[in-house]
This record gives C-alpha cells, structure tokens and sequence, in this order.
C-alpha cells in the first residue's frame, strides 16, 4: 500500500493507484492461498496454521481479539501469546485496519459473492453496535472462562475450511455470504464483527488514512457509493475514521482523483491533521 506524504493534490497517488482493486485482489488471493499450503507442501517455510494462529516465515502471529480472549478467559498473562499479535497490532496502529480491507478471507468472500449480484443491495450505515458486541464477547470469556468470540470465528472457520476442507460449522459462513448476495452490503462486518471492532480502535490514530483533495472534490458521491463499509470519508467523527479499512475502493472509484492515501502529520497537541469537508447529501 502507497502513502503519500505531506499535502500533495492526490494525482500522483491516482498515478500510482490506478490498479489498485486489482492489486489488493491478488494480496487477498495470495493470503487465502496460502493456507492451503501446508496441505501440499507440509514443510513450507513460509506459512502454517489460520487467521486466529499461525506462523509466517517464521514468525508467529495471533488475532489480537483471540490472544486478549485467551488472557482474559484464563485471568493470566500468556507472554508467547502477546507477543504474538504484537505485529498486527502494531500494522493496525500505523495502516489502519488493512487485515479487514486486504487480508480477511471472510471479507474477500464478500467482495467476490457481491460481483454476482444483478441489483444494488439496501446500504446499511456502520454504527457502534459492533464496538459494544465486542466488550460484550470481552466479559463474557471473563465470566465462562473460554474465549467466546474466538470458538465461533467465522474468520477461524473460513480459515480451517480453506486449510483443513470443510465441515457443517462452514455452513455459518455459507449464511453470512447470503446475507451479502441478497441483504446487505458487509453487514457482518458493519453491524457485528468485534475482530473488526478491536481493529477499528487499534487503528484510531493511525499515520496512513484516506485524504479528500476538497478543490478537486465535487461531491458527486462516488467514493461513499463505492466504500462497502459506508463510509463518508470528509467525515471527521471518529466511527467514520475507525471504521475505514484503507481498502482503497474510494480511491479507485474517485474520477477526479481528489482521493489518496496520505501520510498524516501531527500537530504539537498530537492530533492528526486531517481536513474534513461538510458530507455531500445522499
């Protein structure tokens, strides 16, 4: 993913976007093909296990929600475990939530169910539903002492499907995605999925973001009628800014390219700089 620095006008990022769907498509491609390796190549050095556990080149990674599920289930600190998600938490932190927008097996299920729809779905709005659920599944490992959220995945058990084959619990996924093909638009990951959710707060003050070029803009709402997750990026709220996953579809979709990943500055005070415009009616 390209971010430009400082102020620039957004054409030279446009420039060097201007495949961008198609590259984020192969990384999601990629991602899901890898965990199908270690079922022809068991002694691959470079990837073993799922999205909640695995290990990559070398290096293990967990789902941040799983690991903090699993400290608070057993009430103990598990370092391993921890450290584990250290890198994703630190992408979420500076990238955003790009595991939602470029990785998520669950969410490149949703793009490609949604290229088969005939007519446009009802577009729901993102909320804080999801931020709730998620110290919903939090207190709830607390009090059964499993980690709640983690054993019912259906990121984990798209994960093990594409790993392992499938299995009845893949039937839930097979749900979610008609939910796609003929409700909405992401209302798995707008209205539900704490995953998202602890991304979405990891990624609040991240340093890479979306940039509205206002001069170029004419408010002929492209960008929000391409964003899955419904967001209105001049918005300056914080649910619109943790609820962007950098996917980039605004950028792509934007004909006057006023939209561009940008670097973003901090003041002395420590807040962002970012230059929102008043929402173009809907």
């Amino acid at each position: 993913m390209y971010c430009q620095s400082g102020g620039g006008n957004g054409e030279s990022g446009a420039v060097g976007l201007r495949n961008l769907r198609l590259w984020r498509r192969v990384v999601q491609l990629t991602a899901a093909g890898l965990m199908t390796a270690p079922g022809w190549w068991p002694d691959n050095p470079v990837w073993l296990g799922t999205y909640i556990s695995s290990r990559f080149c070398g290096i293990a990674l967990t789902d941040p929600l799983a690991a903090l599920e699993v400290a608070i289930a057993g009430k103990a600190v598990v370092w391993p475990l921890l450290w584990s998600a250290v890198p994703l938490i630190l992408a979420a932190a500076v990238l955003g939530r790009i595991f939602c927008g470029w990785i998520c097996p669950l969410n490149t299920a949703f793009e490609i169910a949604g290229s088969f729809r005939r007519k446009p779905q009802r577009a729901l709005a993102g909320n804080w539903q999801p931020y709730w659920l998620l110290g919903g599944f939090l207190t709830a490992s607390a009090l059964i002492g499993l980690p709640v959220f983690t054993l019912i995945s259906p990121i984990g058990i798209l994960s093990r499907t594409i790993a392992f084959g499938a299995g009845f619990e893949a039937v839930f996924v097979v749900f979610l995605v008609c939910l796609e093909l003929w409700y909405s638009r992401k209302a798995w990951c707008k209205k539900v999925c704490p995953v998202g959710a602890l991304y979405g707060l990891l990624s609040r003050f991240r340093r890479c973001r979306i940039s509205l070029d206002t001069a170029r803009c004419t408010r002929c709402g492209a960008c929000y009628a391409a964003c899955g997750m419904g967001v209105d990026i001049g918005s300056p709220g914080k649910l619109a800014v943790m609820n962007c996953s950098n996917c980039g579809d605004c950028i792509a979709a934007c004909p006057e390219h006023a939209v561009s990943y940008q670097w973003i500055k901090r003041r002395k005070g420590g807040a962002a700089k970012h230059e929102p415009f008043e929402s173009h009616s809907r």
